[in-house]
């Protein structure tokens, strides 16, 4: 529900909308590539220690 006044208060919402929608794929984006990262570590750690 937009509380903001007449055109500007339209304008503002879409614009809030958008960095909302584009924040909620970032973070997923940077979430996907933190457990990767951590993953990959831990895969990498086990080659350390088998690799006698």
């Amino acid at each position: 529900q937009n509380y903001l006044w007449a055109e500007k208060g339209i304008q503002i919402n879409a614009y809030l909308a958008a960095t909302a929608w584009n924040l909620k794929k970032m973070m997923e984006r940077l979430k996907d590539e933190f457990l990767y990262f951590i993953f990959r570590w831990f895969i990498n750690q086990d080659k350390i220690y088998f690799s006698v």
